[in-house]
Parts: C-alpha cells; structure tokens; sequence
C-alpha cells in the first residue's frame, strides 16, 4: 500500500513507503555516507557504493551497528561506460525504493582548456550517462510497483554557468532538468523525485580543495554539515522536484520549492498542447 506524502515524509512509515533498501552512490564520505546514515537510521537497508573500498567497509561497519540494517558494499567507478550495467547486475533481485545519486562532484575545478578532454568525458558519463541509465533501470521497477523515490545531489552551479566549472555546471544542470521531468512525468504514480542543489558542504575534501586553493579561513570557515543536509532532503523527498539549499529553508516550510515546483507544472502543460500529455 502507498502512503500519502504527509505520513511519508515524516519519518513513521519510511521504510514503507522507500524500502527495503536504499542505494546510494557516492557514499564513502561526506553527504554520501550522511545520506547512509539518514536512511539507514529510518530502517533502511543500504547498497553502498564508491571507488574506495576500505571506506566503504568502515561505513557499512558503522551501519551494521548502530541501525542492524543489512548493507551490500559496491566497489565502483561511475565514470566507466559500463557502470550503470554492472551496478544494476551487481545489486540482482534486491529491491531499491530508493536511489540517491550523490556521486559527481568536480575534482579539475580548472577552466576548461586546463584539463584534458579525457578527463572531462569522465566527469560527463559519471554525471549525465550514468545518472540516467541507473534512473531508467530502477526507476522503471519503482513505476510499476507505484512506490518508491529518486534523489539526485546537484549543486547551485546547475542553475548558471560558472568560471572554473564551466562542465560541472552544465553535467549538473543535466541531472536538475533530468530530475525536474521525471518528477512531472513519475508523481502521477507515486514516486517521488527531488533535486537537492547544495553549495559548499563541511567535507574534508572540500576544505583540503580550499586550502590547496589557498582560500583564507579554509580551515576555520562556517560550512553548511552533510548530515543536516541529508535529513532535510529525506524530509522533504515528498516536496519535490526541487529543494535549493539552504535557500529553500528560508520563510514558511510549506512552501518549500513551490518556485520551480509551479515553473515546472507550467511549462509541462504549456508543451502539452504541442506534444501531448501522454
């Protein structure tokens, strides 16, 4: 039985409405592994993947513990033409009510001449060909089942282009306008879909980058924390297609993303005069 948006999002029936198992990709640190924390804390089992194996490991350690949930740890590179395939074989007949795709952030931060076209092909299949070949893959099952959510990390350089991350910004967009149709496309069959657009997230990637980088305060700067972020997108799942942090926070929680919540209802009837709404 599908529950309403309300009992969803306020953590009692959860795991009915998300479960069994969550996958996250990108999970072995930072808003990746606060997301594990977060659903697994809510019941559900998680599907743990990344590139670091031993982090990985430690994380699914964590979970085990402390929420007694069944963890399945998946040592991968989403950057590989294959990657979508190979998750979707390795995860067999487990049910995923819930995909989080956190995986993508930039690691050139270089305009673009900077970095080999090699390089940059990587970044645009982990953000765009595997986004949307692991959307299509589970997404199907969650529509037939008429159950399930779909939550892609974005960042507010999917909203313009900017200097030194001029393919971040466009792969980012690319997930933000992916997750904003298949919000209007999947609400009529109870799936929830929601863009979680973040600015800068107290890692310890991020503040080695700004040191790097040579930014003052790199250490001491006051960063919005993953964990916040991770349950603040959990609850708010049901609000979607989009949550832009922390400014969506802002003012009457009721309204949270009605911008281009009401920008994206009006545009899909305007096109459907031209091209159905089928």
């Amino acid at each position: 039985m599908r529950l309403n948006h309300a009992d969803a999002a306020s953590g009692t029936d959860f795991f009915r409405s998300y479960g069994p198992w969550a996958l996250i990709a990108g999970a072995s640190h930072g808003v990746g592994a606060a997301f594990a924390h977060q659903a697994a804390s809510r019941g559900l089992n998680c599907i743990l993947v990344a590139r670091r194996q031993a982090a990985l490991e430690s994380l699914k350690s964590e979970l085990q513990s402390q929420y007694s949930v069944e963890v399945l740890v998946l040592c991968q590179d989403l950057s590989t033409v294959d990657a979508a395939e190979r998750l979707v074989d390795a995860v067999e007949r487990r049910q995923v009510g819930l995909m989080i795709y956190n995986a993508g952030g930039d690691p050139f931060i270089s305009q673009f001449l900077n970095t080999s076209i090699d390089n940059w092909n990587r970044l645009l299949r982990m953000n765009t060909q595997t986004v949307m070949e692991l959307s299509h893959a589970f997404g199907s099952k969650m529509v037939e089942r008429r159950q399930g959510g779909l939550i892609l990390v974005g960042s507010h350089a999917a909203l313009g282009g900017v200097r030194k991350l001029g393919m971040y910004s466009a792969t980012k967009a690319f997930c933000l306008n992916l997750g904003e149709s298949l919000w209007a496309e999947w609400k009529t069959h109870n799936v929830d879909v929601l863009n979680v657009l973040i600015s800068t997230v107290d890692t310890p990637t991020i503040r080695d980058t700004m040191s790097r980088l040579g930014i003052p305060e790199a250490r001491t700067m006051t960063l919005p924390q993953a964990n916040d972020i991770a349950d603040t997108a959990l609850q708010s799942l049901a609000k979607g297609p989009t949550l832009v942090h922390p400014d969506d926070l802002v003012g009457d929680n009721n309204s949270l993303g009605s911008q281009r919540r009401a920008h994206v209802k009006a545009k899909s009837e305007e096109a459907a005069r031209f091209i159905g709404d089928d």
